[in-house]
């Protein structure tokens, strides 16, 4: 049947048992797109059966669905008019792995992160009374972003104004890592109260047992289901922010969803509807280890193995390598992420120091908040965000760790051009962000050993202290030893000279050494400190070179080279090779380095133009 919807209006004229079938299909197609592109599996195959109920009931594009975070949105892309080209998903060009408004009039806004979809929606919600329209707003929101404080500001807001609007809470138990806080243990009790079950199977059975018809008999099967709800299940969380609760409900059960859903929407009033779903549903590695297929690279559909795995080592295992280590001596070491503690490497430290690890869910404002707390109360902390994720705590950074010069290391993960997951996931904003904030030394590695000193350094810092790094990085076995805000000249040149740091300082040797055939003698200094400056080497390169080129993954506004320019003397030229001013799509990182200019063969151009000019 998949093949043949075109528009997910066909769905309100199949039986449960053929949407039932379709779900099987959907579930085919996203296990073999995502083996071969690699994807987010486990959310995707939990959501299918809600996806068809939501869009059953729904009238899309006319009505609004969001898609909080929106990785869990393949079945929606596969029901609106892009089963055929769904084989492109993630790739340059091709289907993205979240929503996107220049893709489809059914994806009404563009997402990538978590907990703002209720915002979105009471926005939406606000045009349509203004404008005097008529339709339904309807959205997804992840158990795991209710630990995100922007969404209780929304339910907040839409509560007290009575915004007519769905909100379906997928509970599955997961984020990134499992679902951490008071929240996750009470939305727990709740689904997996066996008391409240049991009791309302029985009730059921008793009632289908009376004879049918009547009001009479519809209004005491709901007062005995509401009764046995209230004894077991505390709906009060919702309902004392004006959110009306339905639920729990089964999220597998399309019937039931549809039945909900459609009541719930004549509700003139905020409703929240609480589905239980099951993580990589249908596909048993990713039921088994749904942490393990949230995120995945391409893999091995009959044993769930990952293919093509990289083959330089995880910054991620390395940080906790040397956080493991370093913490058996000094008792101040700890560590903080949100939500993330697999991707950033720091279950391993968690698993090594239970006490000393903290994983908040799904709140970096809080993160960064935390660790200046702690680090103001003597300890070290290390916060591991992705670059993406860091950006959201940015306030916090700024007016709780800078300003009281609490000694916290950021560990700034996912830097620079990030691939497949594009847009929303560009770790290409964090040098611009980070170098504006006073006190705070910002270092990007180019290798595993510049990374493990820089980790030395930092704990001596009296002060904060950012390191950001790609996923991966190469090792040579070496160590270097440098001090803090020294910089390296690696290559003296005699016609330019380019200035990098951090994985792209590579793209600098590659470029250096095309530029050779062609007569160009390119030096090469490695910037690894973004700030502070090491204005002793930069003033030699300006009294070497007229020509200078600043290589950076990173956008120009704000960029190292933008503040190198400035410095120049007169008669010296800088040019900045930055990623450009706007959002990079989905593709590989070679891809996109090309998309930007910034691959070794454009850099070797932009520089023989240069020296022709």
């Amino acid at each position: 049947m998949l093949e043949n919807i075109k528009d997910p209006s066909r769905l309100k004229g199949l039986s449960v048992s053929e949407k039932q079938a379709l779900a099987g299909e959907i579930r085919d197609k996203i296990i073999d797109t995502v083996s071969r592109n690699g994807g987010h599996l486990a959310s995707n195959l939990g959501a299918v059966e809600l996806t068809i109920a939501l869009h059953s009931v729904l009238s899309v594009p006319r009505d609004k669905l969001i898609f909080d975070v929106g990785h869990q949105c393949y079945a929606h892309k596969l029901l609106t008019g892009r089963y055929e080209r769904f084989g492109t998903l993630r790739k340059a060009g091709g289907v993205s792995g979240f929503p996107r408004r220049d893709e489809s009039e059914y994806d009404e806004v563009s997402s990538g992160h978590a907990s703002d979809s209720v915002s979105l929606a009471l926005g939406m919600a606000r045009a349509r009374e203004l404008k005097n329209e008529d339709y339904n707003i309807a959205l997804v929101l992840g158990d795991g972003a209710l630990t995100g404080g922007m969404v209780y500001e929304a339910l907040n807001d839409a509560g007290q104004c009575r915004a007519k609007m769905l909100i379906v809470l997928n509970d599955n138990e997961m984020s990134i890592s499992p679902n951490v806080g008071s929240l996750a243990r009470h939305l727990t009790h709740m689904r997996q109260s066996g008391g409240y079950r049991g009791l309302k199977q029985t009730v059921k059975k008793l009632i289908y047992k009376l004879p049918k018809g009547g009001k009479s008999t519809e209004k005491l099967f709901t007062r005995l289901k509401n009764a046995v709800k209230a004894l077991f299940v505390s709906d009060q969380l919702f309902e004392s922010l004006g959110i009306e609760y339905l639920g729990p409900i089964d999220g597998h059960d399309i019937a039931e969803m549809e039945r909900v859903f459609s009541r719930a929407l004549t509700y003139e009033m905020p409703v929240l509807v609480h589905v239980v779903t099951r993580k990589g549903k249908g596909y048993p590695p990713a039921e088994a280890t749904p942490e393990a297929f949230h995120g995945v690279g391409p893999f091995d559909k009959l044993t769930g193995k990952t293919k093509n795995a990289s083959i330089e080592p995880s910054c991620g295992k390395a940080v906790s390598d040397w956080l493991i280590e370093h913490a058996k001596a000094d008792k101040r070491i700890c560590a903080v992420s949100a939500a993330m503690l697999d991707g950033t490497g720091l279950a391993a430290f968690k698993a090594e120091y239970p006490d000393r690890c903290f994983d908040v869910g799904i709140a970096e404002g809080h993160a960064a908040g935390m660790t200046a707390g702690m680090a103001i109360n003597g300890l070290k902390p290390y916060l591991a965000l992705y670059s993406t994720f860091m950006q959201r705590a940015y306030d916090q950074i700024n007016a709780d760790i800078c300003l009281n010069r609490a000694p916290v290391t950021l560990l700034v993960d996912r830097s620079g051009l990030n691939g497949a997951d594009g847009e929303t996931h560009q770790g290409v904003f964090d040098t611009s962000l980070l170098r504006g904030l006073p006190e705070l030394t910002v270092t990007a590695p180019a290798n595993m050993g510049e990374l493990r000193r820089m980790l030395d350094l930092s704990l001596l810092a009296d002060g904060p202290f950012a390191i950001k790094y790609p996923k991966c990085l190469p090792d040579d076995g070496n160590d270097p030893v440098f001090d803090l805000g020294e910089w390296e000249e690696e290559k003296r040149g005699k016609d330019a000279c380019i200035i990098s740091y951090g994985k792209m300082l590579e793209t600098a040797r590659e470029a250096a050494g095309k530029l050779v055939t062609s007569g160009i003698d390119c030096g090469i200094v490695n910037a690894r400190f973004i700030k502070p400056l090491d204005e002793a080497l930069l003033s030699r390169v300006f009294s070497v070179y007229k020509r200078l080129f600043v290589l950076e993954d990173s956008v120009r506004t704000g960029s190292l080279g933008e503040e190198i320019a400035t410095l120049a003397p007169e008669g010296a030229s800088v040019d900045l090779l930055c990623v450009p001013d706007r959002y990079i799509p989905a593709g590989t990182v070679a891809e996109q380095q090309r998309m930007c200019g910034l691959d070794a063969g454009s850099v070797a151009d932009r520089i023989k133009e240069g020296k022709r000019g």
